[in-house]
């Protein structure tokens, strides 16, 4: 089986923001909040070239998409992580970051995908909790606490409904 070379591009994207994460881990816990804003921009940036590399190139496949989402998910582990050791957030937060993961993982390898319109957007929207944690002063993190966690279990319901919603159609 002959290795397309042109895949490496994508890929290598990907597993460059995997990289990003764990400096951007180190930076942050190192009071080095700048550099680790820079750091996790360039991250956001890459999920944004990984896909487009990969639809250019012609090398798009179900490996590269799983590891794209699996790279999200990384930084988005790293980064509430490094939140919760700073003191930012609760580590119940985390547990429930983690439970949407797993519930994706386990209803997209199914047969007939799950259309979850809210779980489409919460990558992003996480990226963008993230980011608005770094720049903004103490007094927003109760509010983006609140946000996450609606937003958070607002997605498990969604994609739960669409699944056993899909369910009932296959009947």
């Amino acid at each position: 089986m002959k290795i397309n070379k042109l895949i490496l591009v994508p890929t290598g994207t990907t597993a460059f923001r995997i990289v990003l994460s764990i400096l951007f881990l180190d930076l942050l816990i190192n009071n080095m909040k700048i550099v680790a804003i820079l750091v996790f921009l360039l991250a956001v940036i890459t999920d944004a070239f990984d896909g487009y590399f990969a639809r250019k190139l012609g090398v798009s496949s179900d490996y590269g998409a799983y590891f794209d989402i699996t790279a999200d998910f990384i930084l988005v582990l790293v980064a509430f992580l490094t939140f919760i050791i700073i003191g930012i957030y609760p580590y119940w937060l985390l547990l429930l970051i983690i439970l949407v993961f797993l519930q994706f993982i386990l209803t997209s390898k199914l047969k007939v995908l799950v259309y979850d319109p809210v779980g489409k957007y919460y990558g992003a929207f996480l990226f963008a909790v993230i980011l608005v944690t770094l720049i903004s002063p103490p007094i927003f993190y109760g509010f983006l606490l609140i946000a996450t966690l609606l937003f958070t279990i607002l997605s498990l319901i969604s994609r739960y409904l669409f699944f056993i919603f899909r369910k009932t159609v296959e009947k």
